[in-house]
């Protein structure tokens, strides 16, 4: 996920959040050179619409279909099969510097964030960026990684617990199990963030765009956040 700012959760976003949590399951996540899978075709059918009215809802016009052409032009680029019509590449009425995918193919990026493109190669690195999330099933490893850690990390402090009683001990162990399980899971999403990156370049030069247009719109992003943090 591309994100400039952070987005809170909120109690509507609560449904979201539990489908996702049943996208894993106990299953093998299908790895990177898998087709869509109608289960996950499926999961994100179902979310797709609850995002879209969390993010103002889908655009149409020019500037959607355009946006919609170049998602599916760089989705191709992922040898995923049926990629062109397997993904759905939406543009979302908010005014947030946001971009994201959900399992399934389900792109999305915010008319905030589209506003800040200096070129279509840019456009194609964030959309690249959010392919690369998909393809590598990141959501689905994401929340197969936090419910192992999080079941760790009670089962951590439920011993540390029973093991030392009240103490202080006991208390600041069991936070440390706790803390250490969700540090495991944040730093395997920085891996997938710079994997998703390093498979967003290799679509970029696939597609024939220039791979630098990583770097540029990263440069554009960090600019618009200097700037929001001065006007605070």
């Amino acid at each position: 996920m591309l994100r400039i700012r952070t987005l809170t959760a909120t109690a509507s976003l609560a449904p979201i959040v539990l489908l996702l949590s049943g996208c894993t399951g106990g299953g093998t996540v299908p790895s990177a050179s898998t087709p869509i899978t109608q289960a996950e075709a499926q999961q994100g059918a179902e979310l797709h619409p609850q995002l879209l009215a969390e993010f103002g809802g889908a655009m149409t016009g020019a500037h959607a279909a355009y946006v919609e052409s170049v998602g599916k032009n760089i989705a191709v680029q992922s040898g995923l099969g049926n990629a062109r019509d397997s993904f759905t590449v939406s543009l979302v009425n908010s005014p947030v510097n946001n971009a994201f995918a959900i399992p399934g193919g389900y792109i999305y990026t915010t008319r905030q964030l589209v506003g800040l493109m200096n070129k279509e190669a840019e456009l194609a690195a964030v959309l690249g960026h959010e392919v690369g999330h998909v393809a590598a099933r990141h959501s689905q490893r994401r929340q197969q990684a936090a419910q192992r850690n999080t079941l760790l990390g009670a089962v951590g402090a439920i011993l540390s617990g029973v093991l030392l009683g009240d103490s202080s001990i006991g208390s600041t162990l069991s936070r440390t199990f706790l803390q250490g399980s969700q540090l495991l899971t944040l730093r395997f999403s920085r891996r997938q963030e710079l994997q998703a990156d390093d498979l967003g370049i290799q679509y970029l030069q696939s597609a024939g765009y220039d791979p630098r247009a990583m770097g540029t719109v990263l440069s554009s992003l960090a600019s618009q956040n200097a700037l929001d943090a001065r006007l605070q």
